[in-house]
């Protein structure tokens, strides 16, 4: 019965040090701007759609650059993604070891950018649109195999 008592206590001592990352798992995942998908700027039509539409449904662009016959707005989306795990966290609760260095952590980690770029011309109506950049928005490859994760 004392035993089941320790282990329940472990287990819940675990829990809690992991919620407060200072456990042998750790996650973390940023995000910056809302990810555009290509249902989300279907609507734009070289020719047709107008400054004044895409701001309207697309918010403000990230950077405007002027140039001789318009002006160009892009539009960033960074994603970052880390994974760790210390093998050595354990060694914490072993007697002598515990003063010993004895991390092994293994991490994992991505960063992608995604750009999505609308011309304009002068008189405010868009001339091209299109992602320029589509780089695997982080995924993780899991070492030492080479099966991706979203």
């Amino acid at each position: 019965m004392a035993a089941r008592a320790y282990c329940a206590a472990f287990a819940i001592l675990v829990l809690a040090f992991n919620s407060a990352a200072c456990g042998p798992v750790g996650w973390t995942r940023l995000t910056v701007n809302r990810p555009l998908k290509p249902q989300d700027v279907a609507f734009i039509t070289p020719g047709r759609t107008t400054w004044n539409e895409v701001i309207e449904k697309l918010g403000v662009p990230n950077q405007l650059l002027g140039i001789p016959d318009g002006m160009v707005a892009n539009y960033y989306y960074f994603d970052g993604k880390d994974f760790s795990v210390d093998l050595g966290w354990p060694l914490n609760f072993v007697g002598p070891l515990s003063f010993a260095p004895h991390s092994m952590t293994l991490r994992n980690a991505a960063l992608g950018m995604d750009k999505f770029e609308v011309a304009f011309d002068s008189k405010g109506v868009v001339t091209y649109a299109a992602f320029s950049h589509r780089l695997g928005v982080s995924q993780y490859k899991a070492w030492p195999f080479e099966t991706k994760f979203p």
